[in-house]
């Protein structure tokens, strides 16, 4: 499990990453509106007392305080909009539109289907309020989120963009 985040996360390709996700855990996602995929790391509380991100920008990373997505409750994956020589697997996040729907497969082969509510873009400082919470009437949200607005190199960026889902079927 990660618990350390670094600002400068491996960008190489992963063409022979192997997952550790067992049983129930979520292994994989797949975004088809905005072509992008790749496999989830399982991501812990970091040294800032923030979410950790994912060790390469071509990983989602599941946040194992929350449930499984999928199960009653509120999960939460988040990934790296862009990493220093390219974009990450979030890097069209934005792009979603309500309606539109993205799976995760889990450990155990099972294939979840998630279809978007909102796709809000918000102050870094307002962000950890969206991502945390449960919509009303959504018994099985996940909530992906990710870097966004303008970009500074001491601050980094000064928004997130926050996608709250709900599990299909």
């Amino acid at each position: 499990m990660v618990r350390v985040s670094t600002d400068h996360p491996d960008e190489a390709k992963l063409a022979a990453y192997h997952s550790t996700a067992t049983g129930t855990q979520p292994k994989y996602l797949r975004l088809p509106t905005i072509h992008a995929e790749g496999y989830i790391q399982a991501v812990g509380v970091d040294q800032h007392r923030q979410i950790a991100v994912p060790t390469n920008i071509n990983l989602a990373g599941w946040f194992t305080s929350t449930v499984t997505p999928g199960d009653l409750g509120l999960s939460i994956i988040d990934g790296h909009l862009d990493g220093r020589t390219g974009p990450g697997i979030f890097a069209d996040l934005a792009r979603l539109k309500p309606a539109d729907t993205f799976t995760i497969d889990l450990a155990n082969g099972t294939t979840r289907t998630f279809q978007v509510k909102t796709v809000q873009s918000l102050p870094t400082d307002q962000a950890a309020a969206a991502l945390f919470s449960q919509a009303p009437g959504v018994a099985r949200q996940l909530n992906l989120i990710t870097c966004g607005g303008t970009y500074n190199a001491a601050t980094g960026y000064d928004h997130r963009v926050v996608v709250t889902a709900q599990l299909r079927g």
